[in-house]
Parts: C-alpha cells; sequence; structure tokens
C-alpha cells in the first residue's frame, strides 16, 4: 500500500516538473532575427517581397536575399518598403524556386536608422 502511494507520488511530481519545464517561456530556437532591407521586386501582379541582408564576405548575392511570406508581407510592402528593419521569424521552405531563401516574420523588431525626434 505504501509502494503505491510512494509512487503516485512520484508520478505527480514527474508530471508536474514536466507540465512547468514546457511552459517556461523560452525563446524559440526556430526563431531568427534578420536584419536588411525590405525590397520589391518583379513585375506587376508577380512582384514578391524580399529582406535583403547587407554585404557579407563570400555569399553570392541570391543567398543574401530572403523571399517573405505570411501575414506580416503585405503591411512590410506598404509601410517599410526601401527601409532597413530588424525582424523576428522563422525560416521557411520558399515557394518560388528563384529564392533559395525564405523567411516568415513573426514580428518587427524595430526600424534601422529611425529617428526618434518626431
Amino acid at each position: 500500500m505504501a509502494r503505491i502511494k510512494i509512487y503516485n507520488v512520484l508520478v505527480a511530481c514527474i508530471f508536474f516538473f514536466t507540465v512547468e519545464g514546457c511552459a517556461m517561456d523560452r525563446q524559440n530556437p526556430e526563431t531568427k532575427i534578420l536584419t536588411g532591407t525590405i525590397r520589391v521586386v518583379g513585375n506587376e501582379p508577380f512582384t514578391k517581397v524580399v529582406l535583403a541582408l547587407g554585404p557579407i564576405p563570400d555569399v553570392t548575392p541570391i543567398d543574401r536575399e530572403y523571399l517573405i511570406i505570411g501575414p506580416l508581407r503585405d503591411a512590410l510592402r506598404r509601410n517599410y518598403q526601401g527601409k532597413k528593419l530588424r525582424v523576428e521569424g522563422a525560416n521557411c521552405t520558399s515557394p518560388d524556386p528563384v529564392y533559395k531563401n525564405c523567411f516568415n516574420p513573426a514580428r518587427i523588431i524595430d526600424e534601422i536608422g529611425r529617428s526618434s525626434d518626431n
């Protein structure tokens, strides 16, 4: 009888600590932060929104461009075209064979070079 009670307490403790560990506010390891300039490329109606990273030695220009997909794509096109941003999101599989890299931004962290004297 005592063995069953100890077993139940042990199982309850393991369950409690497992649930608490999963509930901790940790950043998803898949999450990535990229800094670059928002560009709209292509001709209407086939334009694409691209995040162009700055010059990186030994990296070709096509490898520095990330095709933007997801719900923030239209807001980035309208409000941030030509601006340098820091965005947080996750890499994804590119639906366009022209772009090897794809990025699904979850949020805009900040605009680089933005004046705060407004």
